[in-house]
């Protein structure tokens, strides 16, 4: 994802949701704008014609003026929110006499599917319905009555046109977003196994170049545990390894020792690898962490990712690797031995 420095995505699905965003709010303006006119002269409501066309200009200005602004969800949450109230506002005028006003907000859970996650669909059907129903009620208590809104063929037309003209660039745009996310992910998994490669022959070259190092110089031993010390200072004394995101690279900028040094110190002192001495710096920790506390305040959870795991997976692996037991196995025993 690109971020500029107006923070906005510029990733290319969310190029297309902006672009189909726009469309719909040019197709609502101009069906707003008609509606209005229709209202004034065919309905001779210059109230309602008003307020339609009021509507019309804020949301034509709004979405010009904070459409480069905001991220896209923002916008799509926005719209999905005010425009169905305003729909409902609409719906209680007519609603006696026509139900095609209920149009209006047919869109609203299609282009929650489109635009957002699957469990904003679901919020917004419901959010949609809520207002259909409250409409419903509240017309009935109404008691205002025009004889021309008894001719509402041009008016209901019109928002037939509109809202099925919505579904259909939301439905387009639907398939093209797909295509794209379909597109990016292939990209990735190839980018992904490009690097995989290229870290795969490094660490080829490296084991060779470090077996090559053990053969010949192992008179340097003394130097070697002089760099092990001072890789447990930064690690283990400074708590480096309580960073999830902490690498090799990193301890050899601190130290400003080169990586292969590195590498060989750790195999020295009986690890396999950098990540093999980490993680037991961090399972070593994670121990300590169980046997301080009480488990029934803290959460497992807590303890892990205090320690540096991103993930419960990957701390259950890792745990059962070095210890052969589970973390789960290991508190039962703990337990069972304090009794």
């Amino acid at each position: 994802m690109i971020l500029y420095k107006d923070g906005i995505s510029h990733k290319p699905e969310d190029n297309l949701k902006r672009r189909c965003l726009s469309l719909i709010v040019y197709v609502l303006c101009g069906a707003f704008c008609l509606y209005s006119i229709i209202v004034y002269i065919k309905l001779k409501d210059r109230d309602l014609a008003l307020a339609v066309f009021v509507y019309f200009l804020v949301l034509l200005g709004g979405f010009f003026l904070i459409r480069k602004n905001y991220q896209i969800k923002t916008l799509v949450h926005f719209y999905l929110i005010f425009d169905p109230l305003f729909a409902a506002f609409v719906m209680l005028y007519f609603w006696r006499y026509s139900a095609g006003t209920a149009l209006w907000v047919l869109p609203i859970p299609v282009g929650a599917y489109v635009f957002l996650e699957k469990k904003y669909v679901y919020i917004y059907t419901l959010y949609v319905l809520l207002i259909v129903f409250f409409v419903t009620f509240l017309s009935k208590f109404l008691t205002h009555e025009t004889l021309h809104f008894k001719e509402t063929d041009f008016s209901d037309a019109i928002v037939g046109t509109a809202n099925i003209i919505i579904v259909t660039i939301l439905l387009y745009y639907n398939d093209k977003i797909k295509s794209v996310k379909i597109m990016a992910n292939f990209v990735q998994d190839v980018n992904h196994n490009n690097i995989s490669k290229l870290e795969s022959e490094k660490n080829r070259n490296e084991n060779k170049i470090l077996k090559e190092d053990f053969s010949s110089n192992d008179k340097d031993i003394d130097k070697y545990n002089e760099i092990f010390q001072k890789v447990q200072s930064v690690v283990e004394e400074q708590f480096y390894f309580k960073d999830a995101d902490f690498t090799t690279s990193r301890l050899s900028y601190l130290l400003k020792i080169n990586n292969l040094y590195i590498a060989k110190s750790i195999k020295l002192n009986g690890y396999s690898s950098f990540s093999h001495y980490i993680n037991s710096c961090r399972i070593q920790y994670v121990k300590e962490l169980i046997d301080e506390n009480d488990l029934s305040k803290i959460t497992l959870m807590y303890i892990y990712t205090s320690s540096g795991f991103s993930s419960q997976s990957t701390f259950n692996r890792v745990f059962k690797q070095i210890e052969g037991i589970t973390p789960t196995e290991y508190i039962y025993n703990l337990k069972k031995n304090t009794k």
